[in-house]
């Protein structure tokens, strides 16, 4: 068994499939613009609050990939936020950052250490991004109180927070849901299914997939 000890990249092939994204994706605001100001009242924004927050969420998701890998002192390669073309090149734990034209997915690639508990260990990379989206939709139901935080108000800041937590807790459940992800390197598994894979996986099955990693004759075969 093979284990993924990354994220890989996945963005459209052909600039005919570019201009789809980017069509259907102005159209899809377009429609929204017109609900929201269509007998226009505050709530209606808590939609295009939602949409909002979700670009954002995106980094902190892979952050929290990034955090808890570089605390157990697996070195960080690249953290991608977005496809598309780069619009802009940084850092993070001393690796490239890249954030992409369309910020709604990203990935984090980095080297495990082996050691004791790699399954665990990995585990816990992988629910990391899902839980510190869960860890902040909670805190902000705490802090609004639960009856509170579900009443529905023309308030704007309000709105807002409520739509944070809503994001926040859509975006982590999304990512729990065990399933594979196509890429140029073939099918590799989401957080969810990383979890799975990672906690039923032997020692064994790690120490192979690393030594696998570090062969030569393999640096080729990568996507990036």
């Amino acid at each position: 068994m093979k284990i993924d000890q990354r994220h890989y990249d996945k963005k459209p092939n052909s600039l005919g499939e570019s201009w789809l994204v980017y069509g259907l994706t102005a159209l899809f605001l377009g429609l929204m613009l017109l609900e929201i100001f269509t007998n226009y009242e505050p709530r209606k924004l808590a939609a295009l609050f939602f949409i909002l927050w979700w670009l954002p969420l995106v980094f902190v998701h892979e952050w929290g990939h990034a955090v808890v890998a570089n605390a157990l002192g697996w070195q960080i390669q690249r953290t991608v936020i977005g496809f598309g073309r780069v619009v802009y090149q940084g850092q993070l734990f001393r690796a490239p950052l890249e954030l992409r034209l369309i910020p709604i997915e990203g990935f984090v690639q980095f080297n495990p250490v082996y050691g004791r508990g790699m399954r665990y260990k990995h585990a816990l990379t992988y629910f990391a991004g899902p839980g510190i989206e869960l860890l902040l939709a909670f805190s902000i139901i705490l802090i609004m109180g639960w009856d509170n935080f579900f009443l529905i108000e023309d308030d704007y800041a309000k709105l807002a927070w409520q739509a944070l937590a809503y994001a926040a807790l859509a975006g982590a459940i999304i990512n729990l849901i065990p399933l594979g992800v196509v890429t140029r390197e073939g099918e590799t598994p989401n957080d969810g299914l990383g979890i799975i894979v990672s906690l039923l996986s032997s020692e064994k099955d790690y120490q192979k997939s690393l030594l696998t990693e570090r062969e030569p004759e393999d640096s080729n075969s990568r996507p990036f």
